[in-house]
């Protein structure tokens, strides 16, 4: 089996990729109002700290640590997290070097780096013997999200990817970036159809039919490269790539829900 953590990105971790990719600004937002919801700083070990928010139910039927888009910050997620406190989720959203109250700047091989940290921290502080705990990324997110599910899926109990993409080079392309200019093939990228492979475990997968930024046909290849023996993809109609949570909310939260109950399930499976 492939060594995910030994994985170098150097060949796509270039200034211009890294311009097209990331839209870092700070957060001008109060500290939430609901004390059930509290920001964090996060030390990383490249050095700095990476903002977040923690959501913690009182007795959660499980824990999402949630990677978010490009263009959004995590206390923009606050709403989001009284939805699934209400649900009795605890749910954790970080932002990226330069996002928020983080220090640094972007750039794709230190998203990677502090993924891996973020999730140790998280993971030591809140997966709980019995409840499953779930790794999100959004769009963005995506890419943190799959390479903590390869590197990471005897830590993990489930895996939800919401408006990712299989592909490198058509996103960098529809993000305004030549990957023929800068040399780029497709197996310079982040490999995401070939991590889904390797996680065995539940997988939920959403996507806008309506998402012109990445389309869904790069859900429908994610969800047939999966080997997962629990796997569903979930389209919302008449969606696109950043009304998809409030166009489909309803249906949204119901598969958040049953992934999470499916991964409590095999986390059972695997304790008897």
């Amino acid at each position: 089996m492939f060594d995910w953590a030994k994985r170098s990105y150097s060949k796509i971790d270039l200034p211009e990729i890294n311009r097209a990719l990331f839209y870092p600004r700070p957060d001008s937002n109060d500290s939430p109002a609901n004390q059930k919801i509290r920001p964090l700083m996060i030390p990383v070990r490249a050095g700095g700290f990476i903002s977040a928010i923690w959501a913690q139910a009182e007795k959660p039927t499980g824990t999402i640590l949630f990677f978010h888009g490009n263009g959004e910050l995590a206390s923009e997620y606050i709403d989001v997290a009284e939805l699934f406190l209400q649900m009795g989720i605890s749910f954790i959203c970080v932002d990226y070097r330069g996002y928020g109250h983080s220090s640094g700047i972007p750039a794709i091989s230190l998203m990677i780096e502090d993924a891996r940290d973020l999730f140790k921290y998280f993971h030591d502080c809140c997966a709980g013997e019995h409840e499953p705990f779930i790794i999100m990324g959004r769009s963005l997110g995506c890419i943190s999200a799959l390479e903590i599910a390869a590197i990471f899926s005897d830590k993990i109990d489930g895996l939800i990817i919401e408006s990712g993409f299989a592909e490198t080079l058509p996103l960098l392309r529809t993000l305004g970036a030549d990957p023929e200019y800068l040399k780029l093939r497709e197996e310079d990228g982040f490999a995401h159809s070939q991590k889904i492979r390797s996680f065995p475990k539940p997988l939920l997968i959403i996507h806008a039919e309506d998402d012109f930024l990445i389309t869904v046909d790069q859900a429908e290849k994610l969800f047939a490269a999966a080997d997962s023996r629990y796997k569903k993809i979930l389209t919302i109609p008449n969606a696109g790539h950043n009304d998809i949570f409030f166009v489909g909310m309803k249906e949204y939260l119901k598969a958040v829900n049953e992934l999470i109950t499916a991964a409590a399930r095999w986390k059972a499976g695997m304790k008897q």
